[in-house]
């Protein structure tokens, strides 16, 4: 669809063109199940609600609410594959599932709780075809209970989870006769679309990753199982456990070189794909929220850019120098942020290492955790973070692999890499994994030793 099309449909008031974001994914959709249209690209949270009993008929209501507030979740993708708009529809129920466990002892309910959220996880949700948002309410007993949401990951990015549940968690009180806080004004998806078109770009940003990608090739990860085998699609889930002394010490060397846990974690991963690949001109990725400094934070929606993080580590004498030089690259490409679709027409060369028969891209990614919701009412809702077992079957990924480590209340990190099952074998990827760890302890311990570089 040209944008000219995509501007007079727009004219409607149920119509918007793609944002660059949903044209961007659209490069990478080949139409089948595990692909970014596709049914198995959802993202699911899970909260445990304690503090008294959740009347069904109430969360129903604050879901329509919430469904009513953020048209993101009831947009659906319309138009054949090469002339795809949002459709805009009226607010409709969402589908909410109760249930209740078995009776169980307390010690055992957080397990429960997790293998919930992985059944959730194997199902499938439409981006074509509402609802769009989905939920379960599963009872331990009148006073402790776990929802899980799930929406298709074209509607919702990771802080729109947070904005669900933050507005869930208000309606609900309210509708249930409590005194709430007016929530913020919400900028629609399609203004954030808007604005995404006519603001969120400089020729100066542009012009910044013409220079830094200009050369530069996507480090590429050989696969286990090339392409050209057509095996099926699907993606599966490993977890691994960073203990919580190494990622106080992780910190403590990030504070002490001016960086972020995230920098701190890159770097290590950079010193893994290194060590992997034989990489010293090493081209990684990550996400970026995409908000525009703020303006968006309230909006629900598939804002994230996918951002190339490029860090020379040749001739690094040390853990600390390799952070210091990818606190480097971070806050350049982060001050330089714009939309994904536009920084690869800067450097179109980028990604063809990883569209090869045996060799794939691995993504970096450390969505921040506000785990406990500031709800209004007699409800508490905490965020299930603390995700273990690994999975079979799990939300998709586009391609290759999904790495992503975060802080657990507890203080230990919790690693995940969901991968393409079609391209690796469990051990090769629980490997890499055991391999992070080890250099994350290395790093967090002696911080001016060598690194190691290959």
């Amino acid at each position: 669809m040209t944008t000219t099309d995509a501007e007079g449909r727009a004219a409607a008031a149920t119509v918007a063109p793609l944002s660059l974001n949903q044209e961007f994914n659209s490069l990478f959709d080949g139409g089948g199940d595990d692909g970014p249209f596709g049914c198995r690209n959802h993202a699911v949270s899970g909260w445990r609600v304690t503090g008294g009993p959740v009347d069904s008929d109430v969360l129903r209501d604050a879901l329509l609410d919430v469904v009513t507030r953020h048209e993101a979740l009831r947009t659906r993708i319309a138009g054949p594959p090469d002339d795809r708009y949002q459709e805009i529809l009226p607010p409709s129920p969402v589908r909410l599932d109760v249930r209740d466990f078995p009776a169980v002892p307390e010690a055992s309910r957080e397990e429960l709780a997790e293998a919930l959220i992985h059944e959730i996880e194997t199902e499938t949700i439409s981006a074509y075809d509402s609802p769009f948002l989905r939920a379960t309410l599963a009872r331990f007993d009148d006073r402790d209970a776990v929802l899980v949401l799930m929406a298709h990951h074209i509607s919702v990015d990771g802080q729109s989870l947070t904005v669900i549940i933050r507005d869930l968690a208000n309606r609900y009180a309210a509708r249930t006769g409590h005194s709430v806080p007016d929530l913020p004004t919400a900028p629609q998806y399609r203004e954030y679309g808007t604005w995404e078109r006519e603001v969120a770009t400089s020729e100066a940003a542009r012009e910044y990753w013409r220079r830094r990608l200009d050369g530069a090739l996507f480090t590429a990860m050989p696969t286990d199982l090339p392409r050209s085998m057509g095996l099926a699609e699907s993606t599966a889930r490993h977890r691994f456990l960073v203990p919580g002394d190494v990622v106080s010490a992780v910190d403590r060397v990030a504070r002490s070189n001016r960086a972020s846990r995230f920098m701190a974690i890159a770097a290590i991963y950079q010193l893994l794909i290194n060590r992997r690949t034989g990489a010293t001109d090493v081209v990684i990725a990550t996400f970026t929220p995409g908000r525009g400094g703020g303006l968006f934070d309230e909006t629900v929606g598939s804002l994230y850019n996918f951002v190339p993080l490029r860090t020379d580590l040749s001739g690094c004498r040390s853990y600390e120098e390799v952070l210091q030089r990818t606190r480097r690259t971070c806050l350049e490409a982060f001050a330089h942020d714009i939309p994904s679709i536009q920084i690869f027409n800067e450097a179109p060369q980028l990604m063809g290492p990883v569209m090869t028969d045996n060799a794939t891209a691995m993504v970096l990614q450390s969505v921040p955790l506000n785990p406990i919701v500031d709800a209004p009412g007699d409800l508490r809702y905490v965020q299930i973070t603390r995700l273990l077992k690994s999975q079979e079957l799990a939300s998709a990924v586009p391609d290759g692999a999904l790495w992503d480590v975060n802080k657990d209340l507890s203080g230990d990190a919790i690693g995940s890499v969901s991968y393409k099952r079609n391209l690796f074998h469990e051990e090769t990827i629980a490997s890499m994994a055991a391999e992070f760890g080890e250099i994350a302890r290395a790093f967090s311990s002696s911080a001016d030793a060598s690194p190691g570089l290959v």
